[in-house]
């Protein structure tokens, strides 16, 4: 079963649809967590520059009844993670230790995406996949290039996989899909609109949806049999900066390495291509 996502990644995938003064707490939340487990409601807010009921609300968001409950959640994933320190500051001048952070940002990332998949749903994405006519791997934005390697990873393995650059091409392939066939969506922030409606095409020709998204209640989310969520930290070092891609190749290379796993004549398929490859090398 998949564990409950800790608040530090709640916080951070509900980020974006954060109010400015949601946003102020939620900061203060990430930058100081020792401080702010330590202080009330009215301390909290006052740090912050933002009302009491500001910071009620976000803690609500993060599926917290109020700011006691998330002090003690956040005070219980800290002990767990005593030696896990994540830094926020990257700087030129101090690249060694900014890589260091970055990659203890990545890590944190990753364990918690493999972390927060619930066995039973992977085993059912997996059993679809299998029995699929065909698998189609639809993204937007900077996620696209993670769509067109899911889609040539699984045709590596002799899954028939189609996706595109073009999201024209991409709505244009949805209307093809047939019964059990197999729509993989990626979006970060589940609110795509031409996404959203490739899901319901694919629906209408009774394929089966799975999102892979940092938001599990998200409209793509709602609108899909299964959910992959992929934990962030988009915003640990800039708001404006996205980190999320990886996350995403991870949860695209788990299902490639369990049916690599599965099918027989995948190995045999694996390695037509790579003579096929190799032929062009030097």
């Amino acid at each position: 079963m998949a564990k409950e996502m800790s608040i530090r990644s709640q916080i951070f995938s509900a980020y974006d649809s954060l109010f400015d003064a949601e946003k102020k707490v939620a900061d203060y939340l990430m930058n100081y967590p020792e401080q702010a487990i330590e202080m009330s409601v009215s301390e909290l807010a006052a740090k912050s520059d933002a009302s009491q009921a500001t910071v009620v609300r976000l803690c609500k968001k993060v599926g917290c009844s109020g700011f006691h409950q998330l002090k003690i959640k956040m005070a219980k994933e800290m002990r767990e993670q005593e030696d896990y320190v994540v830094s926020n500051e990257v700087n030129v001048n101090q690249i060694k230790t900014s890589l260091m952070n970055i990659l203890a940002s990545k890590v944190e990332e990753l364990k918690e995406t493999i972390g927060n998949i619930d066995e039973n749903i992977m085993s059912e994405i997996i059993r679809c996949i299998e029995h699929a006519g065909i698998v189609e791997f639809a993204a937007m934005g900077n996620t696209i290039p993670i769509a067109l390697d899911g889609s040539y990873k699984f045709n590596q393995l002799g899954i028939p996989a189609v996706s595109s650059t073009i999201w024209e091409t991409q709505q244009a392939f949805a209307f093809n899909l047939k019964k059990d066939d197999v729509l993989i969506v990626i979006s970060a922030s589940g609110a795509s609109r031409y996404l959203l409606k490739m899901a319901e095409i694919a629906h209408n020709n009774r394929a089966v949806v799975v999102a892979i998204t940092n938001q599990p209640h998200s409209p793509l989310a709602e609108e899909s049999d299964y959910v992959l969520v992929t934990a962030t930290r988009e915003n640990i070092f800039h708001e404006q900066a996205s980190f999320t891609r990886m996350a995403a190749m991870a949860v695209i290379d788990s299902l490639f390495l369990f049916l690599f796993s599965m099918k027989r004549d995948s190995f045999q398929h694996l390695s037509e291509h790579e003579q096929v490859v190799s032929e062009e090398k030097i």
